[in-house]
């Protein structure tokens, strides 16, 4: 073999070390196999199908924490509403006995206690309404700043205004005549047709999945019963009890039989909505445990699944630091063979 063919192949393998040393190096550097997924050689297919259920997991992940952002948010309003219900029930009860003075008090309660009920009902999170259904763009209650001079309100207050002490039971009725009329009703028009218990129930609760083929539903709706099907609307039963107490004059509590029934009445809604809005708050407590465990099984198998993602993307630092050592070690020994190779060939031609 001549000297010139000698030198040629030392230079031809001396370039394929530089390029080891060189992708060595890299991978030393980052603890990456390769900046290019076909760089991983066998393990790029697997690669890829771990970082496509990686992301999967993300999506799940991201889907419950709105979710339980949202229902959390529900959860603050519904703990509010439940003490105003049950504050102004047990104000109702302590009026059987009350004198002037403490039932104008008791309907100034009640009318601020009304128009702050309706304001929760339009609370919104992350720009959508929380207890409007799916219908996230629209108020629930739509006046909610004038409910107390609305519609509602105005019927009502005219049906309390004729008690005597035999006609609680109309002036009841009349109220909860005036919550559902499709005129006078303070809710809106998508949640009376659509999210309402004998209307056929065509609004689903909302719902957020989970995982394949998992969906659990953390939608409230304040027109609809408690359990599922059954009850009476806690929302619509809060706004008319609170709109019958806002009506109250001194002139009523006059009304010995008919003033103690139409307390009995309206302490009962309240105590029915307070009891609706616990079950509410029960069901979605549930939910929120288990799309909270639901999150935790994705964290858990995300950890599991980067740990195998490693295995393939990733490189042993102390395997592929010897490596690097020893390829280094044969370059330099290649460039003295090639300098000795040229040393003897200069020799040969001298003499």
């Amino acid at each position: 073999m001549s000297t010139i063919t000698t030198i040629s192949g030392l230079a031809s393998g001396q370039a394929v070390l530089r390029s080891s040393i060189d992708r060595l190096t890299r991978q030393v550097t980052t603890g990456q196999r390769g900046v290019l997924q076909g760089d991983l050689g066998p393990e790029a297919r697997r690669a890829i199908d771990l970082r496509g259920e990686i992301a999967r997991r993300d999506a799940y992940v991201g889907a419950a924490d709105r979710a339980l952002a949202r229902s959390g948010a529900a959860q603050d309003v519904m703990t509010r509403l439940n003490d105003i219900a049950g504050s102004l029930s047990a104000q109702a009860k302590r009026a059987k006995t009350l004198g002037e003075t403490e039932v104008v008090a008791l309907a100034r309660s009640a009318r601020s206690a009304l128009e702050e009920a309706a304001a929760l009902l339009n609370t919104r999170h992350a720009g959508e309404y929380l207890f409007g259904g799916s219908d996230v763009a629209a108020p629930p209650v739509p006046d909610a700043a004038g409910i107390a001079d609305g519609p509602m309100a105005t019927a009502i207050a005219a049906s309390v205004a004729t008690l005597d002490a035999t006609n609680a039971a109309t002036i009841l009725a009349a109220a909860a005549a005036a919550a559902v009329d499709p005129a006078s009703t303070p809710f809106s028009v998508f949640l009376e047709g659509n999210g309402l218990e004998g209307n056929g129930m065509t609004e689903a609760r909302r719902a957020v999945q989970v995982a394949d083929g998992d969906r659990i539903a953390i939608g409230v709706l304040p027109l609809r019963g408690q359990p599922e099907g059954s009850g009476t609307p806690w929302g619509r039963d809060l706004l008319r009890d609170l709109a019958v107490l806002a009506a109250l004059t001194p002139a009523q509590a006059v009304e010995a039989e008919g003033w103690m029934a139409l307390m009995d009445g309206v302490t009962g809604g309240l105590d029915g909505a307070a009891e609706g809005l616990a079950a509410e708050q029960g069901m979605l407590g549930s939910a929120e445990q288990r799309v909270g465990a639901a999150r935790e099984r994705h964290e858990d198998t995300k950890v599991a699944l980067r740990k195998q993602l490693g295995l393939a993307e990733e490189v042993d630092l102390a395997e592929a630091s010897a490596q690097l050592r020893a390829v280094q070690s044969r370059l330099e020994a290649s460039y003295e063979v090639t300098g000795m190779v040229s040393r003897l060939s200069l020799a040969a031609l001298l003499r």
